[in-house]
């Protein structure tokens, strides 16, 4: 599946040509058709071929270059558009820089109106000229063809080019993430929300999950349409009308970007490689501000040159892009950077890395090692900076995110991991170093709490994944991998270090003896849980608890674990004696208090020993049969 997309000078002929090769007027608004003037994009589709092909018309009027930005980021090859009447003009030589830095490396030049020129020697001239313009850029050496769409004449001529150059290139593939800059968004009775866009990175079918960002929102794909006609599966590389439910048309605009769920999420710092067009006005300076052009979205954003002080004419450098608005884009994508005013296109290049964790210090050496190793890095070294930066990632962000063929990313990870520089856990690749550090800081995170807390036998797992900041699954590898090496131990929920065991000073040992014949004297009127922490401390008690020692029935009654089983036992052979016990026969069976045999009662509710019958306990465990 393929797009063309027109460029050219205003009154070039581009829309007409477009209505002469497909039968489709392209100019779609009132407006457009009174000035017979394209204003915002317009498309059309025909087939060359067995294929059918869109194409993108775009505005030429330098008023509206950026509506023409919008258009261009996903065509395949440019339909440029040059009247012979009138040669080269200005924006023939920006439309021509645009498609040079968005990297439109195919095209098929159609000299317009030749029906006009009655001198062969002017039309070899502007022919001439246009070839000549052409040197340098990324259409050079592109076929010119003359043609004249109100008089029929070359349009046949014109036809075989595009086939011949579409034949050329390999189209977009499928690569399992679809994307969908949205260009356009309506809707209509009885369907809804429709947006249209140029389909990359992946298949769309009918019914499928998808986000859209940036602003995160979610829906479904309801139906699908390529050039009017209903599709079940959208191929990369076509124009798409995507029937969306789950989401208002109010909250959709041109600049989101449809997606396959998780694969995309907005951003508002750019790392790109930038060039600076040789006829710009001026140098690119730092903390100049832009206007960004990526995908169909447009956002001011300021730029953080990276490594020296400016970018001049005709020179290429790195930036770092802080966007007043979030953006939705991936590495590789291309981009066009603007002068607010007057209105300039200054440049443009790619994203070299979308998601950046923070703003770097431009004469940093780390920082301009790492921009040089996304610029020419292998993909060993590109997969080694993600994880430098991130830590851990999935393996499939990995793949998402290097902007290089899945294959070439895959093969390096297989490669890192057989080298041992990238271990693999669940979902999950993070790099050897990495993976020792949190092997240490988890050993560290013990250690201290054994200082700080030497009575307690151990710290609860989760408050150590918390610690550490990683996924659970994770989590659960390391203790693995550090249990199976004796180098912690745990118990249930907690874990600790193989050699520790909570040990009382000989002070602590006087006051629990003190506790101890408390507790002996007083029997089943037991002291408080406050009485008990004033002679040992909260430590000390909460110790005693952990291993055993201490009972506690409730907030307020605690008793020592002997007792603790012989009244429990007592009570159990009541109720097993006489089918039932009540308040008043727990404190005549104990010789206690309404405080304590209450507090008992609710304890064995608690232990599902008994179940509350009335004002009477009732055994919970059914008879045997």
């Amino acid at each position: 599946m393929h797009v063309i997309g027109t460029a050219g000078h205003v009154d070039h002929g581009k829309s007409t040509l477009v209505h002469a090769l497909t039968g489709i007027d392209p100019d779609r608004l009132l407006e457009e058709k009174e000035r017979e003037m394209t204003i915002d994009l317009g498309f059309a589709w025909f087939r060359l071929g067995s294929e059918e092909v869109g194409i993108i018309d775009v505005p030429g009027h330098r008023d509206f270059i950026e509506n023409m930005l919008a258009g261009v980021g996903g065509i395949d090859i440019a339909l440029f558009v040059v009247a012979a009447d009138e040669g080269i003009m200005p924006q023939t030589r920006e439309h021509l820089a645009i498609l040079d830095l968005l990297g439109v490396s195919g095209g098929v030049i159609a000299l317009t109106k030749t029906d006009l020129v009655e001198d062969p020697e002017w039309l070899e001239l502007v022919t001439l000229e246009v070839a000549d313009a052409l040197q340098g850029t990324s259409l050079a050496g592109s076929p010119i063809i003359p043609v004249s769409a109100r008089a029929g004449f070359g349009i046949s001529e014109l036809r075989l080019a595009l086939t011949a150059k579409l034949t050329e290139g390999a189209g977009q593939v499928e690569l399992g993430r679809p994307r969908l800059p949205i260009d356009r968004v309506f809707s209509l009775p009885g369907h809804g929300t429709i947006v249209t866009g140029t389909l990359v990175g992946g298949n769309l079918t009918a019914g499928d999950d998808v986000d859209i960002h940036p602003g995160g929102l979610t829906g479904r794909v309801r139906a699908l349409q390529t050039y009017k006609t209903k599709r079940d599966v959208a191929m990369p590389g076509s124009r798409v009308a995507v029937n969306l439910t789950g989401v208002d048309r109010e909250r959709l605009h041109r600049g989101m970007v449809v997606a396959g769920r998780g694969l995309l999420q907005g951003t508002v710092l750019l790392d790109v490689h930038y060039r600076q067009l040789r006829n710009a006005g001026s140098p690119l300076r730092h903390n100049a501000q832009v206007k960004l052009f990526v995908g169909s979205a447009e956002v001011t954003a300021r730029t953080r040159v990276i490594g020296q002080d400016q970018i001049a004419p005709g020179e290429v450098g790195w930036l770092q892009l802080v966007l007043a608005d979030p953006v939705a884009t991936v590495r590789g994508d291309r981009f066009i950077l603007r002068r607010p005013s007057p209105g300039e296109t200054i440049g443009g290049g790619s994203v070299l890395d979308a998601h950046p964790t923070r703003r770097h210090r431009r004469f940093n050496e780390n920082t301009l090692q790492r921009f040089q190793t996304l610029t020419n890095g292998s993909p060993a070294e590109i997969v080694l900076d993600m994880l430098g930066r991130h830590y851990y990632l999935p393996r499939k962000t990995i793949l998402e995110r290097a902007g290089l063929p899945a294959e070439d990313v895959q093969a390096a990870l297989d490669g890192l991991v057989n080298e041992g520089q990238v271990v693999w856990h669940g979902n999950y690749t993070i790099g050897r170093s990495h993976w020792q550090g949190l092997q240490d800081k988890l050993l560290q995170t013990l250690t201290h709490f054994h200082e700080s807390y030497p009575l307690r036998p151990g710290l609860e797992r989760e408050e150590v994944r918390s610690r550490l900041e990683i996924p659970g699954v994770l989590f659960a590898s390391l203790c693995e991998e550090l249990a199976g090496r004796s180098l912690i131990a745990g118990e249930g929920t907690l874990i600790r270090l193989p050699d520790h065991r909570p040990q009382f000073s000989t002070h602590q040992n006087e006051s629990i003896r003190a506790l101890e014949a408390l507790l002996s004297q007083q029997g089943v009127l037991s002291p408080s849980v406050k009485e008990c922490k004033a002679i040992v401390g909260d430590e000390v008690y909460h110790a005693l608890v952990q291993q055993g020692r201490l009972k506690p029935v409730s907030r307020d009654v605690v008793y020592s674990a002997g007792l603790y089983d012989k009244l429990l036992q007592r009570l159990s052979d009541f109720i097993l004696e006489h089918g039932s016990i009540s308040p008043a026969e727990t404190r005549e069976v104990l010789g206690t208090t309404r405080k304590y045999s209450v507090a008992l009662l609710e304890h064995l509710d608690e232990l599902h020993i008994t179940r509350r019958q009335g004002d009477t306990r009732v055994s919970a465990r059914r008879p045997p049969t």
